[in-house]
């Protein structure tokens, strides 16, 4: 990771509860984990400040991948993204769109290798049911926030451990992560 990208990383975790941005060691795991399993189009709903995308985007600056991330919030959080993401010098490999997920969600790539939940927590059955159809064989969605919002998220948890295609699994990093891989 060069000397911009880290210095940038550490200057937006001073941000990160004002901005519900996720911590360091899921952004490393999220990082990792595109390197890992050389992962090129990935999805993100909710990018708040550009703090995961800028992980998501140094991975698939490795891997010759592309993120598409959206963000609902013009007046400060979408701005603040397009700054930071600039200022990363990695804004070739992304495509920021300002609207809602999963409305806004382009039509291509047809195929995602991997979606990241992050934002409203009441939609996330609804941001299920559009990008799980949008997820190759293989294919990962990752879900922020399943420990500290227990609660908020427990009928996302449901709906998606009752589907026979995924084989979800919750990890103890940063809020919790549910770890969803498509098998068929």
């Amino acid at each position: 990771m060069n000397k911009t990208v880290k210095r940038l990383l550490k200057e937006l975790e001073k941000t990160r509860k004002k901005y519900w941005n996720i911590d360091a060691k899921t952004g490393q795991f999220l990082n990792q984990l595109v390197k890992d399993r050389k992962y090129k189009k990935v999805l993100e709903f909710g990018t708040s400040t550009g703090y995961s995308a800028i992980w998501f985007l140094e991975a698939l600056s490795k891997t010759g991948g592309h993120l598409t991330t959206i963000e609902s919030h013009k007046k400060e959080r979408f701005p603040l993204a397009q700054k930071h993401i600039k200022e990363s010098g990695l804004s070739a490999y992304a495509t920021l769109i300002l609207g809602h997920a999963p409305e806004d969600t382009p039509e291509t790539p047809k195929l995602f290798d991997l979606a990241f939940f992050d934002a409203t927590k009441y939609e996330h059955i609804d941001y299920f049911k559009a990008a799980s159809k949008r997820i190759k064989k293989g294919g990962t969605i990752i879900t922020d926030n399943m420990i500290s919002h227990k609660k908020e998220l427990t009928p996302y948890l449901k709906h998606i451990t009752s589907q026979k295609d995924w084989q979800s699994e919750v990890l103890n990093i940063g809020s919790g992560l549910l770890v969803s891989t498509k098998i068929k």
